[in-house]
């Protein structure tokens, strides 16, 4: 594979290798079917004060401001494959995360564009798109994985899965241990790790433990810098593990600015051509 169709590859593959912890290639074929189950609800749970209040405390560090913009520099490691991309990334909050791919800084070639309701992937070279929802991949539906759990996730958050927002009920879910902070959701499991001096959260892992095995998603915050009078990570480091293969994406934020001079929606050209699901996973494999 060439790397500008190795770039492509990547842009195509990220939204699955950021939600998606499958644990075999049926697995993942199986997932465009859409599950008659409804998602699993979060079993409440009887925390102390203390667990509670170092919850509100986690959550009281969370940036407010709608908008974050950024150029960035974008990695993928998978096996001896090691590419580096230039591009920004867009997000607003409750309406969209968007990373545009642009080598050396020049076009576009790629866009990812997570929205409420689906996931938008462009491949700007090849004039082809891929969109799909969130209940039309299985594994995200059961596991209550969505566009708010992915958007906690850019944004060094707490989430409760199948939430929308924390009330005191979903923040008296979760359960500490040491610096830790977990919560889990039928075969997921999902932990914080936090520094206990400023409650920011440092890592946040996602473990699902299904009858194939057992796969992970790592994501590691580095590189903290004053934003909007909060603390934002610069760093964030994506390591996704299943069937004994992993995947590492890294994203470095070049300058972080509140811009809310964008448009939310993006327009996919008429003359652009709809890629299969199944196409999108076909290319994840050629990355292995």
């Amino acid at each position: 594979m060439n790397r500008r169709n190795t770039i492509i590859s990547i842009v195509l593959a990220l939204p699955i290798l950021l939600g998606a912890c499958s644990s075999s290639k049926k697995a993942l074929k199986d997932s465009a079917k859409v599950p008659t189950a409804d998602v699993p609800t979060v079993a409440e749970t009887n925390t102390s004060e203390a667990a509670y209040n170092y919850v509100s405390k986690i959550c009281s560090n969370a940036v407010t401001t709608k908008n974050i913009v950024s150029s960035i520099d974008f990695n993928l490691k998978s096996g001896s494959k090691d590419i580096s991309v230039d591009g920004k990334i867009s997000m607003r909050k409750d309406e969209v995360i968007r990373i545009q791919l642009s080598p050396m800084g020049l076009v576009e070639v790629g866009r990812m564009e997570f929205t409420p309701d689906s996931v938008l992937i462009m491949d700007r070279i090849h004039k082809q798109f891929v969109k799909v929802g969130y209940n039309d991949v299985s594994f995200l539906k059961n596991n209550g994985i969505n566009f708010n759990s992915l958007q906690a996730l850019f944004w060094n958050q707490l989430f409760v899965p199948g939430t929308t927002k924390l009330q005191e009920k979903e923040m008296r879910m979760f359960e500490k241990d040491g610096s830790s902070i977990s919560i889990a959701n039928g075969k997921m499991k999902y932990i914080w790790e936090t520094d206990l001096a400023t409650a920011l959260i440092s890592k946040a892992s996602a473990i699902y433990n299904g009858s194939n095995g057992k796969s992970m998603l790592y994501w590691q915050y580095g590189k903290f810098k004053s934003f909007q009078s909060s603390q934002f990570p610069t760093e964030h480091i994506v390591k996704f593990n299943t069937g004994g293969k992993e995947m590492t994406v890294t994203i470095n934020m070049g300058g972080l600015k509140n811009d809310g001079g964008w448009d939310v929606e993006t327009k996919v050209p008429k003359k652009y051509k709809p890629v299969k699901f199944q196409d999108v996973i076909n290319q994840i494999m050629k990355l292995q």
